[in-house]
């Protein structure tokens, strides 16, 4: 069984620019999420069997949604989890339509998913249990061209995210 989720996977541009906003707090006594695994996750599944993973592939290549832009220009922290985190102010609707139709198919898997209201976000800290959140500005902009099906495996170096499938989204 592997941990698995579906993800918006950065390419590198915008993995760069958002590398670049969480190398701001690296003196801070927090653990910032290493540049390589920078993502949005669409729906986390936890463990899953392997042949359940291979029907989500299956199905997942039936979804259609169109290819869309996400402006980050926040950073925002949730204090229990203990999560620093960069967002948008508004939500692409066909990002909102991308979340609802993998929903369907994970639940026709008879998998459980996340019932609270979609947030989309990059985590760029974890255990952060106080922090001044910066005034500064910025904009990131991300041309979203596919996503993703991704696992994430414990290494002696901390957590690493794989692709293990990958869909372009057309128009």
């Amino acid at each position: 069984m592997s941990r698995i989720f579906f993800a918006l996977w950065p390419d590198k541009e915008t993995r760069s620019s958002l590398g670049t906003i969480t190398q701001q707090f690296k003196d801070e006594k927090f653990r910032l999420v290493k540049k390589s695994n920078l993502h949005i996750t669409l729906e986390f599944l936890g463990e899953v069997a392997e042949d359940v993973l291979q029907q989500l592939v299956a199905k997942s290549n039936c979804i259609q949604a169109e290819p869309f832009d996400i402006e980050f220009t926040r950073i925002g922290w949730w204090r229990k989890p203990g999560v620093l985190w960069i967002g948008t102010h508004h939500i692409p609707k066909q990002l909102i339509d991308l979340v609802e139709s993998i929903k369907q198919i994970v639940e026709k898997q008879g998998l459980e998913t996340d019932k609270r209201s979609y947030e989309p976000h990059v985590t760029i800290a974890r255990k952060v249990k106080q922090i001044q959140l910066p005034k500064q500005s910025f904009d990131i902009r991300w041309q979203v061209n596919s996503f993703a099906l991704l696992v994430s495996e414990s290494t002696d170096s901390g957590v690493e995210y794989h692709v293990i499938h990958e869909w372009p989204l057309t128009k």
